[in-house]
């Protein structure tokens, strides 16, 4: 039961972070750079952006997903 419970609690803070820690552009990179496996070149071109501006905000989003993980203690 106490490893069910700790995978809810990461479920959890996990959805948190996806929801409230990074921004809705932040979120819709990550989704469709590791969910929808696309690259950074597909993601600019869907997005109208340039890949530069994809890398930069892939980077601060998993900057910011890291340092909430270590917050939470998940990360060393």
């Amino acid at each position: 039961h106490k490893a069910i419970r700790r995978q809810r609690q990461m479920c959890i803070r996990d959805r948190n972070i996806m929801e409230n820690e990074i921004s809705a552009r932040q979120k819709q990179i990550l989704v469709l750079y590791y969910k929808e496996k696309k690259t950074m070149p597909e993601i600019a071109r869907q997005l109208g952006v340039c890949i530069s501006t994809v890398s930069r905000t892939h980077r601060r989003a998993c900057e910011t997903v890291r340092s909430r993980l270590r917050s939470y203690g998940l990360l060393g």
